[in-house]
């Protein structure tokens, strides 16, 4: 419930980024006027990955106060941060605020493409963000997710690449220029991106100590990713991770074909049944009554 109030919160303060004005004429000293961020204390630059050659827009956020004299920050990479980047961010520094959460350094990944939000990234993430290369369901996604203006995905699989470059020279370059840990990183997505975070739970070794992972997209590619699940078991490594999976009710009867509900609880029983060495599944945020399609 915080979470939502936080979310809704930064959205209406966004929504209010205007002063109101008594004249339709503002003076000349307000023309003048360099208004703040919404975002104080970020940066943003744009990288080409040496690995897959793909592009992508990096965006930091730094805690109140920010020193490189204190102990080294935890760091939170978020996934969709052309669309969520902002929500991320001020939801942590409310939960920071009120001391519910640690300071963080959030570290945003996007795409540096024309549009607002899902309209500049709905294309370039899934290559990323999916484990298995499917053109099929592609295909379906894109024809399922068509909307006015928006450019329509048309490759997928490229999961271990997007994981070699984070842990190769998005977070070398992050750990090099900010004081952040070595060791306490996180990772949220949701929808895709939540499904490139079990990918990642299973094939980081260790990259990640904690994940928030909402409406991960189980469903993709014949729910491939429960191989990956199946191979790790047999592994018999440890799972030395903190997670925490959410999904929405509603969800369930958006599209039945993606199942997101039953697919989470499905999954997530599957994972306590394992009962892996050295994880701990702290909170699992599920719909106790599916919606009514």
């Amino acid at each position: 419930m915080r979470i939502l109030f936080v979310t809704v919160l930064a959205l209406l303060v966004a929504g209010c980024s205007s002063p109101i004005q008594n004249s339709g004429t503002p003076s000349r000293a307000h023309e003048q006027a360099s208004p703040p961020a919404f975002l104080p204390d970020t940066k943003s630059w744009v990288v080409t990955s040496s690995t897959s050659g793909r592009t992508y827009q990096i965006s930091v956020a730094l805690p109140d106060g920010y020193t490189k004299e204190h102990s080294a920050y935890p760091v939170l990479y978020a996934a969709n941060a052309n669309a969520e980047f902002g929500t991320v961010v001020e939801t942590a520094r409310w939960l920071s605020f009120s001391k519910e959460i640690p300071d963080l350094v959030i570290v945003g990944i996007a795409y540096p493409n024309p549009g607002q939000g899902f309209k500049a990234s709905f294309a370039a993430r899934l290559p990323d963000l999916t484990p298995t290369a499917d053109p099929a369901v592609v295909k379906e996604f894109a024809k399922d997710s068509a909307a006015p203006g928006v450019p329509l995905p048309e490759a997928s699989g490229g999961a271990a690449e997007f994981l070699s470059f984070i842990r190769n020279e998005l977070a070398p370059s992050i750990e090099q220029t900010s004081n952040v840990s070595h060791e306490d990183r996180a990772w949220f997505g949701h929808s895709a991106g939540g499904l490139f975070g079990v990918y990642a739970l299973f094939n980081s070794d260790g990259l990640f100590k904690r994940f928030v992972i909402g409406s991960p997209s189980l469903w993709w590619s014949n729910r491939a990713i429960l191989s990956t699940e199946e191979s790790f078991a047999a592994s018999g490594k440890p799972l030395p991770a903190i997670v925490f999976f959410s999904v929405g009710t509603l969800e369930q009867g958006l599209n039945p074909r993606y199942s997101m509900v039953t697919n989470l609880r499905a999954f997530t029983d599957r994972l306590k049944r394992r009962n892996y060495k050295a994880w701990s599944l702290r909170h699992i945020s599920l719909a106790t009554k599916l919606a009514v399609p």
